[in-house]
Parts: C-alpha cells; structure tokens; sequence
C-alpha cells in the first residue's frame, strides 16, 4: 500500500484511456489499494469501466482528422478540429464561426497566454465532456476555460481540486495529482442532430430555435434524400459509427472533383424511421416503439450499426412478452444476437405449456435437429438442450421432472432422441 502510495506521489500515472490503466484497478492486490488509485488518485473512471463505443468514437475523433474542416495553429502545435461539434458544445466557438471565423479554415491563435497542452484539454473537454489534466497546469486550463466562457466547469474544477487537497496534501506539493472531471454531452449532440432534420421532423416539444437550427446547417457536410425529405448531415458521425457509411462516404470522396464540395445521397428507405437512426448516431440513444425496434434491427444490421442492433435487441428482450419468442429466436440468429436469442429461450422455458404444443414450436425443434451434420441418435438438439438448463436453473419453481418428461415426449412425437 505505502509503495503505491510513494510511486503515484512521485509522478507515477495510469492512463484513463488504456488497457494498462483498467488493469492497474482490476488487478489490485487489495481492496485498499483499489481504493486509493479510484477514489484518491482517479488513475480510471466510471466512464472508462463501462466503456461503450460511443465514448470511444468522441474520443477518436480527436485523433482522426478525415473529416476534419477546421484547423488550429497554437504556438507551433497544429490541432485539426470539426466546427460542428465546436459549435454546438461552445457558445463562444458558436460566435467565431458565425462571426470573424466564418470563412476561415486555419485559426492562429498567438496569445502567449494561451498553453498548447491547456488547448489540446480544452478540445477534449469539447468533444467528450472529459476534463482531465495534471494540477501543474492547472492555471492555464483554468484561464483557457474562462476565455471560452465555460465559468461554471471552472467552478466545478476549482471544487475538485479542494476536494484533492484535503485528501492528499503531499501530493500536491510535488504537484503529481491529475485533475479529471466528466460531464454529459448527449444533450448538446442532440442539438446537433435536430439541425439535420427537416423542419416538419422536428417535434414541437422540442422548444428549439428554427434560427438557430439553420445558422448550424452550414456546418453540414452530406445530404441523405429520403422520401423527398432531405436530411442535412455530418459525415463524421455517419462514418464513424458506421462501417457501411464510412465505405460509402469515403468512396465519393476519393471520386468527387471538389472534396469540399457537400455530398448527396439518396436513401432507399421510410424517412421517419431514418430520422431514429440519425438520431442514435449523434446521441447514442433514441426512444422507439417495439414495431420501430423491430424494423430498426435490420436497419441497423444493414448499415452495419452494432450498437443501435444491441440497442432495438435489449428494447425486444425487456418486452418479449409482447412477442413470439420462437419468431425472435429465428431472427437472432440470423443477426447474430445470442444475448437476445437468450432471453426468448428462457421465456419458452418459463412457459413451456405455451409452446410444446404449437407447430412453429415443433418446427424449430426438427429445424435445430437438422442443423447437426451426420446426425447421431445420441446427439443434442440446441434448442432443447437450452430449455433444459433454463429449466434445471429454475427447478426450485416447477417441477423438473414434470417439464422435462414433457420434453421428452415431444422428441419422442417426432421421432427424436437428444
């Protein structure tokens, strides 16, 4: 514990953002030392614990500049950057790109005043909502936060870094403590989404400004038709998140003639269901219906959107009572969904008087049997071999032997033995 201590003291530092730094954590000899790198030191966060590849792709965008429309020179440090996140994250980037900035693609920035290290924190603050930064440098994080108006995330730092000093006075003498601070973003991105949205696509609640929904459209960079209703999009979100619009974008980039030029797309499909997937590829989530989530599974497995199909999967699975779990069980494996072909299993399990009657019930069962390649006598069937451990785990509310001699029965009406 005191080795720890002494080393994390001396300027020793895991990395929120690898593997290593997790492992430091997970890997902890003792509960004390977990404690002390979580809590004292925040070597790793929350965040970084259940990291989703929607953090990952805020996080990449700094690093990948192919989409990249703006760049920023600070003292010889060259910071390539996307006015449309800038924009929508920052009321103080809002006015320089509405403003002096607005036909400008190189931004100098001379103020001496101005760290490039602090910059380089500021952009990512902008981007994932992750203030991070060694206390040394404090100062210059702090001023550069203020220039840019954000006075209340200064107040929030200012309370950590109190925070910290009670904890750990040493530390702060050798100024080794690292800052971290992390706040939601999903709804400044879902700003961002509204303005690619035709007006009639824009829900009444929604209480936004029309004025400025159309100033931020000039930060859009590909158009989808759909339907005759044009959606006004940012190709870094589409390819980011997305395998099949990151070949699709990338293939008319290398062809079109003027690479500034806005690209346009028409799309083969219902425009009020394409609006829900643009706005889970901005937010990382969105509200749909079961018949939506249903559509959307495919949508999503098409466009190559793992998350959003994880996403329409966990929607169906919280609600398989609302389905036929044998049709769910089919399209599962089709997409490659085991978590959800799971959850309908065990549905049939808990509800086998339901199901071992019914025909399509019965044709899955000699369906799985005929998936096995010269098939045994003596070999298992999977989806039998599924309800029976669903079954064995929850014996202790039916009777086992009852539910099992009822399976058995049923192989034996089909000429089956597994």
């Amino acid at each position: 514990m005191e080795v720890v201590r002494f080393l994390l003291e001396h300027g020793a530092k895991c990395d929120v953002e690898t593997f290593d730094g997790e492992r430091c954590v997970y890997g902890a000899l003792t509960d004390d030392i977990r404690r002390l790198l979580v809590k004292e030191y925040n070597v790793i966060s929350k965040k970084v614990i259940r990291r989703n590849d929607y953090d990952e792709f805020l996080r990449k965008l700094l690093d990948g500049s192919e989409y990249a429309d703006v760049i920023f020179e600070v003292h010889q440090k060259t910071f390539k950057a996307h006015r449309c996140i800038l924009m929508v994250r920052s009321g103080y980037f809002f006015e320089k790109f509405t403003g002096k900035w607005r036909d400008r693609h190189v931004i100098r920035i001379q103020n001496e005043h101005v760290d490039p290290d602090a910059f380089k924190i500021l952009l990512h603050f902008i981007y994932t909502g992750i203030v991070e930064f060694p206390y040394k440098i404090h100062e210059d994080v702090c001023r550069l936060f203020r220039q840019c108006h954000f006075n209340k995330i200064n107040d929030m730092i200012d309370c950590r870094i109190q925070e910290l000093h009670k904890q750990s006075r040493s530390s702060f003498r050798n100024k080794n403590v690292t800052i971290f601070l992390d706040f939601p973003v999903s709804m400044d991105y879902r700003k961002l989404f509204l303005t690619t949205l035709p007006k009639e696509f824009v829900d009444q609640d929604e209480n936004y400004d029309f004025t400025a929904i159309e100033s931020k459209q000039m930060t859009g960079d590909v158009v989808f038709q759909v339907e005759n209703h044009l959606f006004r999009c940012h190709k870094l979100f589409f390819a980011g998140r997305s395998d099949y619009f990151a070949a699709l974008l990338r293939d008319h980039f290398l062809e079109s003639d003027n690479r500034r030029a806005v690209s346009k797309f028409v799309i083969s499909d219902h425009a009020d269901l394409f609006r829900l997937l643009i706005c889970f590829l901005y937010t990382n989530d969105v509200d749909i219906t079961l018949d939506q989530a249903c559509y959307l599974l495919y949508v999503s497995d098409h466009y190559l959107i793992e998350s959003l199909k994880r996403h329409c999967a966990t929607v169906i699975g919280n609600n398989i009572d609302n389905f036929n779990p044998i049709d769910i069980i089919k399209r599962s494996r089709v997409l490659n969904l085991p978590k959800l072909e799971a959850i309908a299993t065990q549905y049939i399990a808990d509800n086998l008087d339901q199901f071992i009657d019914q025909d399509d019930f019965k044709e899955l069962v000699i369906e799985d049997a005929q998936n096995v390649e010269q098939r045994q006598e003596t070999d298992t069937i999977g989806i039998i071999d599924d309800i029976r451990y669903y079954l064995s785990i929850d014996s202790a509310k039916k009777d086992l032997k009852s539910e099992l001699l009822k399976i058995d029965l049923l192989l034996e009406s089909l000429q089956l033995d597994a």
